[in-house]
């Protein structure tokens, strides 16, 4: 039975995180001993299973080839210096306590090493405010690797684990995981209603950047948000992730909607709801600088996207940049020091891409080269609640403008900034520098020999560099950045179609400009295309219907109206509203 199958039973989740991996970076540590392998910082890193099978020197490894020896490149988490009697027991029980600034504690888990099949079976768990025990959870009798404990308690500095058994005698404890993120799961009656909206494009049909967006309504019990152990956590940028389930077979089946960023928490004192609206990853670049590309000749557009996005902190496996890009080269190609927002932007308007964040978290930047696949999700009048077909003048043009550029590399040398600084004997300083316009092939010097300057690091329009102070006395100095002048020239090529012209009159369009677009056959390009797409006037396609998570944006999807005709779309917007019950507005365009 599937999410668009009558009768059918469906089901909201959202998991908010309200702290990550940054808390770990205030964590001590004290053990009651360690083996000579152990890492007990590392407890509240490591994943929740062990990489490897580990050859221990306590007796319970065998030369059956899939133990490997140890060394300290293998990361184990904490192995204590005491073995565990013929019983398990120790008799010296060890401990590993870590101690923090002042958090809540919601989740907290001990986790053993599922590869040795080893754990703790007696254990304890205490909380601690300033050195003071607050709580303490005793465990008898455990039998799994993974042990989850829910103590939800305010103002904590410290956490101690005690072990009285082991799983295995005459063994050392082995704790992979004394640590958990900060988190919380809504569903049932914690859950009022959340909606969430992603776009592949708007509604013009332009190559652009477009930001998903989610609302959410959460049940605040006992006043945990205002008066309870949540109350320092509403912060800015805390994680949502929304996710619809179906039940199929008994079975409850959840399909995620991508992840967020908390924009604004909303309490009314007079409600038990607490409202969060959320943001996906893009949004953040809209504060994010990016320093530029520094003039570089034949790059390609890939080269360029990707160079933003591994300066704004992104890793390989955060994006996606459609490899047709490699084949669009520009001559000179640089970006001055600019919002990675409108960076990306730049990249959109001379690859006609769009950009977008999908289910995966992943910034996307894709082309209409990109296949798509096809969805087996088809929208008809039996699951449909309303189809509206929208054609505007903002989808149809005839006549279309193109602007290119012709970038040249003056011999002119001139110089961008004096920047003067003064600095105590041996100081050193880091400076951002921005230039009064925009160079190629710079360099800096400065006019006091005691004043050095290093990691100079200089785009078309600013540069980063430190500047050291040699000398046993105060010093001034000005830095001087010189280059060769860069010269724009802006051309335009217009392509029109003369029988539409004729019918219904000029309708032009301008595609934003670019100085990525440098040769008159990417601007022809990019002319024809639009020429093509728009048109046509085939404009878009709105339907409410029942809803299924499964149809994601840029897919392709069947749509039926109510008179028999089916349309093939490509889905560029997609709102889901859930409140114990799922409706979903989809937006297609015809390819």
């Amino acid at each position: 039975m599937g999410y668009s199958d009558n009768p059918r039973k469906v089901f909201g989740r959202v998991e908010i995180i309200y702290a990550d991996e940054e808390l770990s970076r205030d964590i001590t540590t004290e053990e009651s001993g360690n083996s000579e392998i152990s890492h007990p910082k590392e407890v509240y890193h490591l994943p929740s299973e062990p990489t490897v099978k580990a050859c221990t020197m306590d007796g319970n490894a065998t030369m059956d080839g899939t133990f490997q020896m140890m060394d300290d490149s293998v990361l184990c988490g904490w192995w204590s210096g005491k073995l565990s009697d013929a019983d398990g027991v120790f008799a010296d029980k060890p401990f590993i306590e870590l101690k923090f600034t002042n958090r809540p504690i919601i989740y907290w888990k001990v986790i053993g090493d599922s590869k040795l099949n080893q754990y703790p079976v007696d254990f304890t768990v205490e909380y601690k405010r300033n050195g003071k025990v607050v709580r303490t959870e005793t465990i008898e009798g455990n039998t799994e690797f993974e042990r989850v404990l829910e103590p939800r308690i305010d103002d904590i500095t410290s956490v101690r684990l005690t072990i009285a058994k082991w799983s295995v005698p005459n063994a050392c404890a082995k704790i992979l995981r004394f640590y958990e993120r900060l988190y919380e799961i809504y569903e049932g009656n914690a859950l009022q209603s959340f909606e969430v909206g992603e776009e592949l494009c708007s509604t013009e049909g332009n190559y652009n950047i477009n930001s998903d967006t989610m609302t959410v309504s959460v049940y605040n019990e006992n006043r945990k948000f205002d008066k309870g152990y949540l109350r320092t956590l509403m912060l800015l940028d805390r994680k949502l992730l929304p996710s619809i389930g179906v039940e199929n077979n008994g079975k409850v089946e959840y399909t995620p909607l991508g992840t967020f960023y908390s924009d604004e928490w909303q309490i009314d004192q007079d409600s038990q709801w607490v409202k969060c609206s959320a943001t996906d990853r893009l949004m953040r670049l809209q504060t994010k600088m990016y320093v530029g590309f520094p003039l570089t000749d034949n790059a390609s557009l890939y080269e360029i996207a990707e160079d933003i996005l591994q300066k704004t902190g992104h890793t390989a496996d955060e994006y996606y940049i459609s490899p047709t890009l490699k084949d669009i080269v520009v001559d000179l190609a640089f970006l001055p020091k600019i919002e990675a927002w409108d960076a990306l932007q730049e990249i959109a308007n001379a690859g006609l891409c769009k950009v977008f964040v999908d289910r995966q978290n992943r910034i996307c930047i894709t082309t209409e080269s990109d296949a798509a696949a096809v969805s087996a999700i088809p929208i008809y009048p039996g699951n449909m609640f309303s189809l509206v077909s929208n054609a505007t003048l903002t989808d149809f043009a005839n006549c279309i403008h193109v602007e290119y550029s012709t970038v040249t590399v003056t011999e002119d040398i001139i110089d961008v900034t004096d920047t003067e600084v003064r600095l105590d004997a041996g100081q050193s300083v880091d400076l951002a520098i921005d230039y009064t316009s925009e160079i190629a092939y710079p360099s800096a010097v400065t006019n006091n020999a005691a004043v050095r300057l290093t990691n100079f690091d200089s785009g078309t329009n600013s540069c980063s560099c430190t500047v050291t102070n040699t000398s046993a006395t105060a010093q001034t100095a000005v830095i001087t950045v010189s280059g060769n002048a860069i010269e724009i020239k802006s051309n335009k090529i217009t392509k029109r179609d003369e029988v539409s012209i004729e019918l219904y009159g000029t309708v032009e369009y301008s595609h934003t400009a670019s100085e990525l677009v440098q040769s008159l056959e990417q601007a022809e390009y990019i002319a024809t295309v639009l020429l093509n797409k728009m048109r046509a006037g085939q404009g878009s396609i709105t339907t409410m219907w029942r809803g299924n998570p499964e149809l994601e944006i840029g897919l392709e999807y069947d749509c039926t109206d109510r008179f028999g005709e089916t349309a093939r779309l490509v889905c560029e917007y997609n709102k889901f509203s859930y409140d114990g019950g799922l409706k979903q507005e989809t937006r297609g365009r015809k390819k």
